[in-house]
């Protein structure tokens, strides 16, 4: 069991969704390896550092897992842990200071996990904000030094910027934190957003659970990761997954305003460099670090329709419903998986709309479901592919 699983298994009692404590787990190693580790993508280097937002209706209980990585980077004692209600201007001065960690060291570098409970009161607005942010999370374009001049407040200056963002917030919140004008700006390209609508248990907590989180011994594998260096390494089955799976996605490009997709590749690479240090030290992608990278990165595009583009507004799934016929008579063997039509219809309708249509299709006995490791395919049975090519055929 890899770290990011442990991480889960010890909240299996705790309502908070599952997919969170993922996602927080995975922003806990990001924000110890910093700019230790790297795989060469030859015209930049890609460092893990990723930003991800918890989204959920209020009362979801989404800040407690957000709450566990604070606690649990804290404790590893290798960056700074920046919280609480921050100006933009103030944690750039944070980041431009010297910092003495506890036991001995100084962090001279600007490395920093920004992480907090509720995002829109974490960052005072300010509408340079996330232009910012944007800006320093492309870490390898920040080579040696980032500079910020204002008339007002005079240089920052920050030395190899490597910046980790885990913030919960709900869905009003979201639009005041990140205003519509943002949406297409870049930033939430390079943010990941985990939307969930359920708690993962209920559990009225009038009895202690079997297993709680201990922060002292889950700690201590993040302090192993922070003494990493070196270059991450491609195997050669990954390579080939990897390859074939940017071929098909990259086709499959809709109209995307965020501009997410187009950087999808490099987000799965950074999550799959992260899934590596959660099973162990060696810095290599295998086949399994890639597949994973892969199907929890789409899962997310899911969550950032829902966020950032609402309900398409249509009543009806006709149109839908044709679409997914379509696609699974052109394709070979007459099926896709799940997350393939999510992409391929990337704008056109969410996993909402997409259950129904599935639903309408399984219920009159035209498509079957079976599972692919952590994805679905559907597949169009033969008596339904005839029936459409003899309408087809008798039309024409």
């Amino acid at each position: 069991m890899g770290w990011i699983e442990q991480v889960v298994a010890s909240t299996a009692e705790a309502e908070s969704p599952e997919r969170f404590q993922y996602w927080s787990a995975v922003a806990s190693l990001s924000a110890v390896v910093k700019k230790n580790v790297y795989l060469d993508r030859y015209y930049y280097k890609l460092y893990p550092n990723v930003y991800i937002f918890l989204v959920a209706k209020s009362g979801l209980r989404k800040s407690n897992p957000v709450t566990l990585a604070k606690k649990l980077v804290t404790e590893a004692n290798c960056t700074r842990v920046i919280l609480g209600r921050n100006s933009i201007q103030a944690v750039l001065k944070e980041l431009g200071k010297s910092h003495s960690i506890e036991g001995g060291g100084v962090l001279k570098e600007a490395n920093g996990f920004m992480v907090s409970g509720e995002l829109a009161s974490f960052l005072v607005k300010d509408p340079e904000a996330l232009t910012i942010l944007t800006d320093l999370y492309d870490t390898h374009a920040n080579e040696p030094e980032w500079r910020n001049t204002l008339k007002t407040s005079g240089i920052d200056v920050l030395k190899n910027p490597c910046l980790t963002l885990l913030g919960a917030t709900n869905e009003e919140h979201f639009k005041a934190a990140v205003p519509n004008d943002a949406i297409g700006g870049g930033f939430i390209a390079r943010t990941l957003i985990v939307f969930e609508s359920h708690r993962r248990i209920i559990n009225d907590l009038m009895d202690p659970p079997k297993i709680v989180p201990s922060i002292t011994k889950l700690s201590e594998h993040l302090k192993d990761v922070a003494k990493l260096k070196g270059e991450f390494k491609i195997l050669p089955e990954a390579k080939m997954l990897y390859r074939a799976w940017y071929k098909e996605f990259t086709s499959m490009i809709h109209d995307d305003k965020t501009g997410t997709i187009e950087r999808m590749g490099d987000t799965v690479l950074k999550l799959a460099m992260i899934l590596a240090l959660s099973k162990g030290f060696a810095l290599e992608l295998s086949r399994s670090n890639i597949e994973e990278a892969i199907y929890q990165c789409t899962d997310c595009l899911d969550g950032l329709q829902t966020i950032t583009m609402g309900s398409n507004g249509k009543s009806e799934i006709k149109e839908q419903t044709a679409m997914v016929l379509r696609e699974l008579l052109k394709r070979e063997g007459n099926s896709i998986k799940r997350s393939g039509l999510l992409s391929k219809f990337w704008g056109e309708m969410d996993s909402y709309v997409l259950d129904r249509v599935m639903e309408t299709l399984i219920q009159s006995n035209a498509v079957e479901v079976d599972r692919v490791g952590k994805d679905t395919l559907y597949t169009m049975k033969k008596s339904a592919v005839d029936l459409y090519t003899k309408f087809k055929r008798e039309v024409n």
